[in-house]
């Protein structure tokens, strides 16, 4: 095992000549650019934002968290809570141990999966256009006078529904399965023999997450939900080369500063009462560049929150306005750095805000601080910096910083 040479901003990654054809296709398949002079060099640069593990027809590569005090495990817990965590009966998702490595969601995904097959795959009743001899389910009387006119052998045209095991969750399992039997390890006939069992189901293969969180669970298929969970997560995170080799060409990333911006923006606006941060669905225009009149380029500005939005301020002639704006940064050891405070400072200008918040991941509980600016000039005169601890051991102590973290903010916007 090695790890990838860590730089300021990046990981870079040091490869063999066998290795080129390998991440040829797997930094594609990521969306990842391989610039010509880096692949002529024999080395990949990868964003430290990305950690998980590369397995190349060579030897395994490590990607690790940007911190020390940050593990795998750490990240895990994070992507749990915003894909699949809904109370305390999903407390498990929140626990820090071994089980969670992300070498090990492919077994725990398929031994879960095994053990609840024989109580019973789920399966679910869908509306099917039919055409029959006899009158039943939702007919199409116009059509089926048509049909009997033209003498058709199954005249009635009609709707029915019919018992499937097409669910959305089998969608997703059936996704995952297909994924590992492109392995080279013992999982892959695991795979192959459980895929027997969603033969008419259309499987997931991208934006399973998305997908996920549009599933309803309820007491007929919650037994199911951690397995959707580690499906979705296999689909989206997990990839396998068919070049063959002994390391088989299995990779998992997570992309760490995605993640920690979808948790904190789950947390204020699904778990706070008022229910008074929102974000963009889209960015808003900063403004244009122009050639004689002609428009060559326009910037666009996105806070990742909005505390008390008003689309339309009567005050400020109708243009958008906010009590407050929160920008996420996982930055635990650079807060308050020139760019971000350039940032924060033009979005609290565009929106006429208030209030300016920085929010950033710790390793203990960490009081907020306050950065003054100091020119009259500039509406925003404090920037306040908010922390969340992300390390604590288990699933009371982690929900326990999440309550810490949202009196923190409120005692910043209301206090």
């Amino acid at each position: 095992m090695e790890n990838a040479i860590k730089q300021e901003q990046q990981n870079l990654i040091n490869i063999e000549e066998k290795e080129v054809s390998f991440f040829d296709t797997f930094l594609r398949s990521k969306g990842i650019k391989w610039r010509k002079e880096e692949r002529e060099s024999k080395v990949v640069v990868l964003s430290k934002s990305l950690i998980g593990y590369i397995k190349t027809p060579l030897r395994k590569i490590t990607l690790e968290p940007k911190y020390k005090e940050v593990n795998i495990t750490h990240v895990l817990r994070l992507y749990h809570y915003v894909y699949s965590y809904d109370g305390v009966q999903d407390d498990e998702l929140l626990d820090v141990n071994s089980s969670t490595q992300s070498e090990n969601i492919v077994k725990a995904f398929l031994q879960k999966l095994h053990e609840n097959i024989p109580i019973g795959i789920l399966q679910d009743y869908f509306v099917e256009d039919q055409e029959s001899k006899f009158l039943k389910g939702k007919v199409d009387f116009i059509t089926t006078y048509k049909n009997i006119l033209k003498y058709n052998e199954y005249p009635v045209s009609t709707e029915v529904y019919t018992l499937s095991p097409n669910t959305a969750i089998n969608r997703l399992i059936k996704g995952a399965l297909l994924i590992i039997t492109r392995s080279a390890n013992d999982n892959r006939m695991r795979a192959l023999d459980l895929l027997g069992y969603f033969n008419s189901v259309d499987p997931i293969l991208s934006n399973a997450n998305e997908f996920l969180e549009e599933i309803y669970f309820d007491s007929k298929n919650i037994r199911y939900k951690k397995i959707a969970m580690e499906a979705a997560m296999i689909i989206d995170s997990l990839y396998y080369d068919d070049i063959s080799g002994s390391a088989g060409g299995e990779s998992f990333l997570i992309n760490f500063d995605t993640l920690f911006e979808q948790f904190i923006q789950k947390v204020l606006i699904h778990e706070t009462n008022q229910r008074d941060f929102s974000k963009w669905t889209e960015p808003n225009i900063l403004g244009k560049e122009y050639l004689n009149g002609f428009v060559l380029k326009e910037r666009k500005y996105n806070p990742d929150l909005i505390y008390k939005l008003n689309s339309e301020d009567e005050t400020r002639d109708f243009q958008a306005s906010a009590v407050g704006v929160l920008d996420v940064k996982n930055k635990a050891n650079n807060i308050f750095n020139n760019q971000d405070l350039y940032q924060i400072v033009v979005y609290s200008q565009m929106l006429y805000a208030e209030y300016s918040i920085l929010i950033s991941p710790s390793f203990f509980y960490k009081k907020r601080t306050v950065f003054s600016i100091d020119n009259s000039k500039i509406s925003a005169q404090d920037i306040n910096s908010c922390f969340i601890d992300i390390v604590t051991p288990s699933a009371d102590a982690f929900k326990q910083s999440i309550v810490d973290f949202i009196e923190d903010i409120y005692g910043i916007l209301e206090g």
